[in-house]
């Protein structure tokens, strides 16, 4: 008996001591302590979680505090990171890290197409923290002196480097901005590029352009397999220049489109006709020279059967219909003073 009472005893005691230890660790050893916005921080944060079981409606009140929550840790974590081990002679990782906290909050609460301004601005807003820190931790008064504090030439050599980082990541969304609107820029040669680098090597295939001749190929076989070519040469133009724009939106609707101007040379002969599908390129690129893709294609009647439904269940009946034949899409150089020329001979 005595045993199992020892047992019950070390038992309870373990958890007391286990219960003490942990509320030594969550309780601030004093008010102004960043454990104090710690605790804050967890209590935000379950009364959020109680508030979105209770009425998942309220959005703007749960967000509302949910920011407050996150503001909170942000204090805490930057109060507690601007001491030791955090503290490398006097350098501090604070500042990044409460600016990284900082950020995060921006890109949550920005739409998406500028969230990428949480990113770009974070070297600025790390750098302005470090200002604040430097000054807070000053112990002279005197605000000459602070002023003299911020202009050491280490300092300015860290602001400086912290503009060039955000200017780096501002290129660096910039260009995939550009890339998303214009795709066919990032597929041309950027091998004298000094700031961009290509991983995997593209295939004609790749840009927007073939694969809008590609689906034009596959549109003219749809539309022209069940039916008559009755079409003269300039509806058949007006029918490619349509189905050039249909297509496009099918892949996704880019700025990049205005600038592949459409171009069908085409002779019509008894049985269909003989056209060569063309895109110009008439955006920038990477060297001085113009270009344009190109599918040859040919267009004949072919006698097709189906059963009827009027005749009898078994008896095929013959109908004539267009058939489309196209090659692979090539690419092919043309000079800037004779793309003009080539387009009046088309």
């Amino acid at each position: 008996m005595k045993e199992i009472w020892k047992s019950l005893t070390d038992l309870f005691g373990g958890i007391i001591g286990f219960l003490k230890d942990t509320l030594d660790f969550i309780l601030p050893p004093k008010f102004w302590h960043w454990q104090t916005f710690l605790l804050l921080t967890i209590v935000l944060w379950l009364l959020s979680m109680i508030i979105s079981e209770v009425d998942s409606n309220k959005e703007e009140a749960i967000n509302f505090i949910s920011s407050l929550s996150w503001l909170s840790l942000t204090i805490a974590v930057g109060w507690r990171t601007n001491q030791k081990p955090f503290v490398f002679g006097e350098v501090s990782l604070c500042p990044w890290i409460t600016g990284g906290l900082i950020c995060f909050l921006l890109y949550e609460n920005l739409a998406s197409n500028i969230q990428y301004v949480a990113v770009v601005s974070w070297p600025i807003i790390s750098v302005c923290i470090a200002a604040i820190i430097l000054v807070l931790n000053y112990p002279d008064s005197a605000t000459e002196a602070k002023v003299d504090r911020l202009s050491k030439p280490n300092f300015i050599i860290l602001i400086l480097l912290n503009f060039l980082l955000s200017c780096w990541f501002g290129l660096y969304f910039m260009i995939q901005g550009m890339v998303q609107q214009y795709p066919t820029m990032g597929e041309d040669n950027l091998s004298q590029s000094t700031f961009v680098y290509r991983l995997i090597t593209p295939s004609i295939n790749d840009y927007r352009g073939a694969k809008i001749l590609n689906l034009m190929q596959e549109r003219l076989n749809n539309d022209l397999g069940s039916q008559n070519l009755g079409l003269s040469v300039p509806k058949m133009k007006l029918r490619l220049e349509n189905i050039k724009d249909e297509v496009s939106k099918e892949i996704s609707v880019v700025k990049e489109d205005d600038l592949w101007k459409l171009q069908t040379p085409m002779v019509a002969k008894q049985s269909g006709y003989q056209l060569e599908l063309q895109l110009f390129w008439e955006g920038p690129t990477a060297k001085d020279e113009s270009y344009y893709l190109s599918k040859s294609c040919k267009i004949e009647e072919k006698v097709r059967q189906r059963s009827s439904g009027s005749t009898r269940q078994n008896e095929i009946v013959p109908i004539i219909v267009g058939n489309v034949e196209c090659g692979a899409v090539e690419k092919k150089a043309i000079k800037p003073e004779s793309q003009q020329e080539n387009k009046e001979k088309i």
